[in-house]
């Protein structure tokens, strides 16, 4: 009998690091994905799946099952896991639907609301900023007397940023309201609800790592590179644009504590995740966590500094090996990735690269640009991955380095900006 791992929902970074794992231990490799998305990326690049099985609904696993069965798959794949954070629920319920009525209890990853209420039930408590659950953007307008400025409106069931938006004052509500209301999530499906929190101040983490029988082990440690955006309305989104990693075999208490605890909170004994949090007062305060591999090419720079293939790893305690024992390198390096979305930005890092002789411009998927309806299935895609002129990769010694070089060649755009403003007065 052939082994069969199945993939739901395509990576958007163009990585599909699980595949080439599955594909050098033998198994059948098939992918279930949006049949526009799949036409859409196939632009770009060739998707390396055995079977590509198209259909409307990757997020219904039902809808997954049946669609393989009409592609001719009628073994259960051995494997199951989402390529994509919106189809993480799926994955989890296609794994829990061919185990059967008898099996062990599935693990389901929850959304971000259930996340926040399961931390606020725990035994012990891990701050996070102070939130509360709203079914509709409307009902969050009803609310907006009650609530506390400045806030964060983000969707529980979305990703890539989509959705999230910084609102500083009750009058900025309405116009922040209306966007969502015309926002429509991957695959051009509604949003499940949305979490409005208070807004903190600190620089944003991300731990990445597998856990396996309930042990977790953290791998790097990333500081994240976001871009404030401010459209016409003076309505401000965020762009998660970059990551700096550094091996995690030093972790601080704290975030070895956090780790260990989001863990046994939700119930995960077995898989990759991500987790993020954000430092004020010098404490991690919890944001979301990730059951999967990390997006935007983390995935390599997990390898670049450690030497070790988290696809690899987690594939393998999914298919029942355990964690092996690994070795970190003595002195590794920090390595960081930013994508540039400007032409300023883009020439910023090319002159950078000539006069330090360090770094590399990395070519992005060239994705196409569209033009499509905001109720396109593919709107969301287009809006978060698509026009991205390149990724700068940078090695350095330290964290603090690499970043302070980001931020010179992100901030270059905005300082061009006010320097015509001042220009036109």
């Amino acid at each position: 009998m052939r082994k069969i791992f199945l993939q739901i929902g395509a990576t958007r970074d163009g990585q599909n690091p699980y595949c080439a794992v599955a594909k050098r231990e033998g198994y059948f490799t098939v992918l279930a994905e949006m049949g526009d998305f799949v036409d859409y990326q196939s632009l770009s690049i060739p998707l390396p799946f055995d079977l590509v099985v198209r259909l409307d609904r990757p997020e219904n696993p039902w809808d997954v099952l049946q669609a393989c069965l009409h592609a001719g798959l009628m073994e259960h794949p051995q494997i199951v896991l989402a390529g994509f954070e919106a189809y993480n629920t799926s994955a989890g319920r296609v794994r829990e639907l061919l185990a059967g009525p008898d099996a062990a209890r599935c693990f389901i990853p929850p959304d971000k609301y259930a996340q926040r209420m399961a931390l606020c039930k725990a035994w012990q408590r891990f701050p996070q900023p102070e939130f509360r659950f709203f079914a509709s953007p409307l009902s969050i307008r009803d609310a907006r007397d009650a609530l506390l400025y400045p806030c964060v409106v983000k969707p529980v069931d979305g990703g890539g940023g989509l959705g999230i938006w910084l609102v500083k004052d009750a009058q900025q509500l309405n116009a922040v309201i209306n966007k969502l209301v015309d926002t429509m999530n991957y695959g051009g499906r509604g949003f499940s609800g949305f979490i409005v929190e208070s807004w903190l101040a600190g620089d944003e983490y991300s731990l990445q790592g597998v856990v396996a029988e309930g042990h977790a082990l953290a791998l790097t440690c990333c500081q994240k590179v976001i871009e404030h955006h401010t459209d016409a309305d003076g309505c401000v989104s965020f762009y998660e644009s970059g990551h700096v990693a550094v091996a995690a075999q030093q972790l601080p208490a704290s975030f070895s504590s956090l780790m260990s605890f989001c863990c046994e909170t939700f119930g995960y004994r077995q898989g990759a995740f991500h987790i993020d949090f954000i430092m004020v007062n010098g404490e991690p305060h919890f944001l979301e966590m990730g059951f999967r591999l990390s997006g935007m090419g983390v995935v390599n720079l997990v390898q670049e500094v450690t030497g070790i293939n988290w696809a690899e790893l987690a594939f393998h305690i999914e298919a029942g090996h355990g964690l092996p024992q690994l070795d970190f390198p003595a002195q590794p390096p920090a390595v960081g990735r930013v994508r540039l979305r400007q032409r300023l930005q883009y020439d910023a890092a090319e002159r950078w690269i000539a006069q330090q002789q360090r770094g590399q411009l990395l070519p992005p998927l060239n994705l196409p640009v569209l033009d499509v309806s905001p109720r396109s299935s593919l709107y969301a895609d287009l809006t978060r991955h698509a026009g991205i002129l390149a990724t700068f990769r940078l090695a350095a010694e330290s964290r603090d380095e690499i970043l302070a070089v980001f931020h010179q060649i992100l901030d270059v755009s905005s300082l061009t900006t006010q320097r015509d403003l001042l220009c036109a007065e």
